[in-house]
This record gives C-alpha cells, sequence and structure tokens, in this order.
C-alpha cells in the first residue's frame, strides 16, 4: 500500500503474528519494506517497535537529524538493534574497576531501520532496512523482558501511588495488576521497573527542593481551607529550620477540647534529624483529637518556645487550662515560659516505665507506685515518701532525689484537684506515632510525611463522625434503679461518658448518708460506704439551693478532676429526689453538643492541580471498574467497550499532549525563582542513632 499508514495496517493474525501488507512480520525482507512511506516520524517508530517485539530483539535510537528550517522536525532518524556496537575497550581492560563487569550485550548487529524526510512527497520514506542478526532472538515467552519494548504506562503509576496512599507497597500493587492482567508477560513491565517510574516521579517532584515540595502542598491546603495555618522559620543560609501546620478542622477542635494539651514529640527518624511533634487532646468521645504538628530543627528550649508561641498564636490566642508531657527538661522550661501558671502533669506511663528502670527491688517499686497513685493529700504522700526512702537507703540516690523535687507534676496527692480530661499520659501520642511509624523512616521525605499525616487525620476524624452517628441515633437500655437521672444522663452525655457516669449512678446503691447539716440554704451530707462500718472514708457533699443556679459540690473532687459528677453527688439528689441533672454538673467537653458551631468558607483560589488529577482519577476509576464488571460479563459487552477504549485513547493521549505543551509554555523558568527554601542539611545514619540513644537514657 502507497502512502501513509493507517493503524488498520498493523492487524493480528490467527497466528498470533503480526502482519504488513498481508506478510507475516518473521517473512519480511528488505525488498518489501525498503521504499515505504509513513505519514509522520510517530508512525514510523510505531511500525519498526511492533516488528522488533515480535522478532525478538530489542531497539534503541542511533541516529537522528534535525530540520534547520522547521524547529523540532526530524529530517533523518535510524533506528537500530539494541545488540548493535561493542562495548568500549577500555571499560572491558580497566583493572581499578571495583564492581564486577556486567555480561556483554553488544554483538555488532548489523539490523537497522532507516528513515527519511521528503518535502516533495511529505512523507518518511525507508531508505535503510537489514533483517540479518549476529546474535539470538528472544523466544517468544521471553519477549516480554526485552527492555525497550517495558514501559511503564501512567495510568499504573497512578495506582501506584494511590496505593502508596493507603500504606500498601509497590510489590503488592504489582501483583494485583499481575492478578489482573492475567500473568507476568501481559503486564509490559518488571517489579524493577515500577520501582524506578515511581523513583522518577518523586525526583521530578523534588526538583527545586524537598522544603519546597512540602510548602507548595501547604500552599495549596490554603487555596481550599481558608482557616489553614502555616508557620516556618528558616537559618542562614534559607533552609527551612522549624515548621508548624494545622486545618481548620483542628481550630475547630481545639476550640472545643483544648482545655487540656497533650504535648509529645517523636525520635527524629527522617533524614534531617527533624523532631515530628504532635498537639493532641481528648475529645467528647474520650478518642484522640489532633491540634496541629510541628517539626522542630532541634530540641533546644528556643525551639519549644517557637512553636507552643506560633500554637497558641494560630488557636486565636486561647490558651489550654493544663497540659502533659512526657517530662523532657527542654519541653518544660518552655512550657513554664509561655504558660506560667499553667498546671503541667508529667506522662504517669513514663514514669512508671523509669521506676522500673532505676528501683530494681521490686518492694521499692511497689511503694512508690502507691506514692504516686494511692496518696491523694501532700501530708500522706511526705509520709509515705520519708519512710519508702528511710526503709530502702534511697537517700543518695539521685534519680529518687530528682522525682521528689518534681513531685508536683506526677504524685496523685499535688495534682489532684486540677481537671485534666481523664487523661494521665501521653499515650494518644503514642498512639497517632504508631499509625505514623510507616512514614518516619530514613528516606521518606517531607513532602510525603505533610501528606501522611493528613490521612492520617481523615481517619481519626471519621472514627469520630462514627462516634457522633452511633451516639446520636441510639438510646441506651437503663439498667439502675434511678431511672430518671440515668435516662437524663443519656440524652446529654455521649456513650462514653455516659458509661462513666452510669457507673456512679450504680454506685449510689453502695452509699449511706450518715449525718446531715444545714447552714442557711446549704445543705451538707455526709456520705460512707454502707460496707465501711468505722466510717475510714467519708465525703462531705454541699447542696445549694439556689432557686435560679442549684448546684452540688463533693469533698471527693472527681467532678473537678474529671468532670464527672460522682456517685455521692447522685446519692444526694436521690434524698432530694431531683430527677434532672443540674447544668452546673454536666461539662460541656462531654455531651453530645459539645462542638462549637463554626462555619468554614473556602476561598475562590485555584485547587492544586495534583489534588484534582488525583481526585479525577479516583472518580474515574470506579465508574471504569464497574464498566469493566459490567462488560466483562458478556463477549457482545466486551466488544463494545474495548472499540470505545481503543477510540478514546488516540483522543484523550491528544488532549493530554496538548496539555503539557500549554504547561511547559507557561512554566516559569529557574531566574525567576529566585527564593526557594532550601533542605535541611541530612544527618548521617550514626548521628540519628545517637540522638535516639541520647533521648532513651532520658
Amino acid at each position: 500500500m502507497d502512502g501513509p499508514h493507517e493503524r488498520s495496517a498493523f492487524k493480528q493474525s490467527d497466528g498470533n503474528e503480526m502482519e504488513y501488507k498481508g506478510v507475516q512480520y518473521d517473512k519480511l525482507s528488505t525488498e518489501d519494506i525498503k521504499g515505504q512511506k509513513f505519514k509522520t516520524i510517530e508512525e514510523a517508530e510505531s511500525f519498526y517497535y511492533a516488528y522488533a517485539k515480535v522478532m525478538g530483539f530489542g531497539v534503541r535510537q542511533n541516529y537522528k537529524r534535525l530540520s534547520t528550517i522547521t524547529p523540532g522536525k526530524i529530517t533523518s532518524l535510524r533506528l537500530v538493534c539494541s545488540a548493535q556496537g561493542q562495548r568500549d575497550v577500555e571499560r572491558m581492560t580497566n583493572k581499578k574497576r571495583v564492581r564486577r563487569q556486567k555480561k556483554e550485550t553488544r554483538f555488532n548487529c548489523p539490523c537497522l531501520f532507516k528513515v527519511r524526510y521528503l518535502n516533495n512527497i511529505d512523507a518518511y520514506v525507508v531508505v535503510g532496512f537489514i533483517t540479518h542478526h549476529t546474535h539470538p532472538l528472544a523466544q517468544a515467552h521471553e519477549r516480554c523482558l526485552l527492555t525497550p519494548h517495558r514501559s511503564v504506562q501512567d495510568s499504573h503509576v497512578a495506582l501506584a501511588t494511590s496505593m502508596q496512599r493507603v500504606s500498601v507497597k509497590p510489590c503488592h500493587t504489582y501483583e494485583y495488576i499481575v492478578n489482573r492482567s492475567g500473568g507476568f508477560q501481559q503486564v509490559g513491565f518488571t517489579i524493577k521497573d515500577l520501582y524506578n517510574k515511581l523513583d522518577s516521579k518523586r525526583r521530578e517532584i523534588l526538583l527545586e527542593s524537598d522544603a519546597e515540595a512540602a510548602l507548595a502542598y501547604m500552599r495549596g491546603k490554603v487555596a481550599t481551607d481558608s482557616h489553614f495555618y502555616c508557620k516556618f522559620s528558616i537559618d542562614e543560609e534559607n533552609r527551612l529550620a522549624n515548621m508548624f501546620w494545622r486545618d481548620s478542622n483542628c481550630l475547630h477542635d481545639y476550640t472545643s477540647f483544648g482545655d487540656v494539651l497533650v504535648f509529645d514529640s517523636t525520635y527524629k527518624t527522617n533524614p534531617y534529624g527533624k523532631s515530628l511533634v504532635l498537639f493532641v487532646g481528648s475529645n467528647n468521645h474520650l478518642s484522640t483529637t489532633v491540634f496541629g504538628f510541628g517539626l522542630l530543627i532541634d530540641e533546644t528550649i528556643e525551639s519549644y518556645i517557637w512553636l507552643l508561641e506560633t500554637f497558641i498564636l494560630s488557636m486565636n490566642n486561647q490558651k489550654p487550662i493544663a497540659i502533659l508531657t512526657d517530662g523532657d527538661q527542654a519541653m518544660r522550661r518552655a512550657i513554664e515560659a509561655v504558660l506560667p501558671g499553667c498546671p503541667h502533669r508529667l506522662c504517669t506511663w513514663h514514669v512508671s516505665k523509669n521506676a522500673r528502670n532505676h528501683l530494681r527491688n521490686n518492694q521499692a517499686l511497689s511503694e512508690f507506685r502507691r506514692c504516686m497513685w494511692e496518696e491523694v493529700t501532700p501530708y500522706g504522700f511526705e509520709r509515705r515518701w520519708t519512710a519508702m526512702v528511710n526503709r530502702h537507703k534511697l537517700h543518695n540516690k539521685e534519680w529518687v532525689n530528682m522525682m521528689y523535687e518534681k513531685r508536683h507534676l506526677w504524685a496523685e496527692a499535688f495534682v489532684s484537684g486540677h481537671f485534666f480530661a481523664r487523661m494521665r499520659s501521653t499515650q494518644r501520642c503514642e498512639g497517632m506515632h504508631s499509625y505514623m511509624k510507616p512514614y518516619l523512616k530514613s528516606g521518606v521525605k517531607l513532602f510525603e510525611l505533610v501528606p501522611a499525616l493528613d490521612r492520617g487525620l481523615l481517619r481519626l476524624r471519621f472514627k469520630g463522625v462514627l462516634e457522633d452517628f452511633k451516639s446520636n441515633n441510639s438510646t441506651h437500655v437503663l439498667t439502675s434503679s434511678l431511672r430518671n437521672l440515668e435516662h437524663h444522663a443519656g440524652i446529654v452525655f455521649t456513650d462514653s461518658v455516659f458509661e462513666l457516669v452510669r457507673k456512679e449512678i450504680i454506685g449510689v446503691g453502695d452509699l449511706i448518708i450518715s449525718r446531715t447539716f444545714r447552714f442557711g440554704s446549704c445543705c451538707v451530707y455526709v456520705s460512707s460506704s454502707y460496707n465501711d462500718e468505722e466510717l475510714h472514708n467519708k465525703y462531705m457533699t454541699s447542696y445549694y439551693q439556689d432557686k435560679d443556679n442549684p448546684r452540688i459540690e463533693c469533698s471527693c473532687k472527681l467532678f473537678e478532676c474529671e468532670g464527672i459528677p460522682c456517685c455521692h453527688i447522685f446519692n444526694v439528689m436521690k434524698h432530694e429526689r431531683i430527677n434532672k441533672i443540674f447544668s452546673s454538673l454536666v461539662l460541656k467537653r462531654w455531651t453530645k453538643s459539645a462542638k462549637v458551631d463554626m462555619q468554614t468558607s473556602f476561598s475562590e483560589g485555584e485547587v492544586p492541580k495534583e489534588s484534582i488529577e488525583f481526585a479525577r482519577y479516583g472518580d474515574l476509576n470506579c465508574f471504569g471498574s464497574k464498566l469493566c464488571y459490567l462488560a466483562s460479563k458478556t463477549k457482545e459487552g466486551t466488544d463494545i467497550l474495548n472499540k470505545e477504549f481503543m477510540r478514546l485513547e488516540p483522543i484523550l493521549s491528544d488532549l493530554l499532549k496538548q496539555e503539557k505543551e500549554n504547561e511547559n509554555e507557561n512554566a516559569a523558568t529557574p531566574e525567576n525563582c529566585t527564593n526557594i527554601i532550601k533542605d535541611p542539611i541530612k544527618m548521617t545514619q550514626l548521628s540519628l542513632l545517637l540522638i535516639v540513644s541520647d533521648r532513651l537514657k532520658v
């Protein structure tokens, strides 16, 4: 057929071999191809690559000449067999070479395909075609491994990238592609090709710098979230130093549940040695809620002060009423500087762990725990502590003396009476750390870490939606004798808090009122346990009968510490025949309506291109999977869908090509990008290990 080739020129024969003008590829000679015409250079290349794949050899470009008149137009092209030529002799004889020589793949093969553009017919004409080879050709089952014929499609990259977002490794994605394609031979690339392609895409994102890519992601968040907040600092060399960020949901949650703040940092396991700092708290379901993230260049007092001040500024200067930490010295000093007078409690889990490490005597450890938990008054603590130190001769033990100096931060006798939202440890942060562990490895970049944290937040917040749904769309089965109070508690409190309140209501059955005093409008009840015959533990509960604002207070301080009415208060309400819990005894943060109403507005700025593309891909992928499933059930459906795919593929490819050309024309030149934030200095693996080791010692 003279003239340019159309797609119909390449057809599949019954023998499963490609044909050209009715002649099978393995029967083509120089005379059959020489002088043939192709309309475009792409059609010529497509023909020869298809021919080479069927025959079983690879192809590479050996020569290309561009037009001096029309920029970018190819006037001559020569493609040769991958085995053409020979390896450089100097490389073969270099005795200083450390690595072992790779196997020889060049055999002076003369096979070639050459085309030249002719102006008079406006087509590419074949001027050279040699079919002879000096080496064995690949067998049919080996052709899929020929390097020039292996290609990872963008669709596969998109699939692997979306899988990585949910912690599915590329190797598992490859297995899925193999299974979907019907075997390894049908995939078109190897697993190493997939890893290389993903790494190449990763390097494209890091064209400017890792820090700049992470900040670009932040700027994209601002376009869709007007309340998004990000602040960072740089050093003298314009390198990223400290960074803090939070979104509008974090602000919303902090406004409702930011009365108690848990402040903790991870080990420096990223390549820059930066600590990931989490600001978390407890919501109305007693579940973890995140208020923000920080990355610190070091763990000095100055860095923590910068982070705390930035955090409070981002939260409209709303300060917490209490804070929990793991006991880091620099962190504690920063809290004292930024939040003076704020009740501060050390993580009880860390205190207990350190006690096990420093008190080898089991009896001494047991007594330390009694000092920590059982004593509720400073006098009782001092008495028990002195007895423990004298009994086990701990006067000169440095750790014991240090813990005594910090007793107001961890002993129940000193922290009792302060509200900590039922939190005693930083394990909420540890739970988030365990989820983020795959993203905190040494090879993970900042631009990968930030979106990973966002995905962790999405999962955490959806859990809150499920808890809200369960609390708002079901009622509790009443089990106590105080059914009115229990019913009212079920209406007001969330499920998790209700179970705690019901436990206190049920505890009324074990109480008796031994004495009653009245002072004007205040009535004082003395309660004790029915089984406590000697009345060792007596609690005074005061009922202030104010018509406008009645309230009840108890000496056990459970409501002050945890925000939950105690059994002594419910016992008084039973005695006074009160059917509803007073509003003064309902802490809003524990109720179903705890979240403050906040309307989030979105700016009209442009949404990041990557976010739009990923959303489109996910939407089309879901619908495409449905179509493929329906079509696969019948032969007619499969044929219809295949024809539509073949029709749409060139159209969509042309649209993408045009889009990329437009992007290249509008791309910013390097000269205009002068203020690029540089990456922090990478730390060696030894330095990271030393830092982790030093922190473990503390």
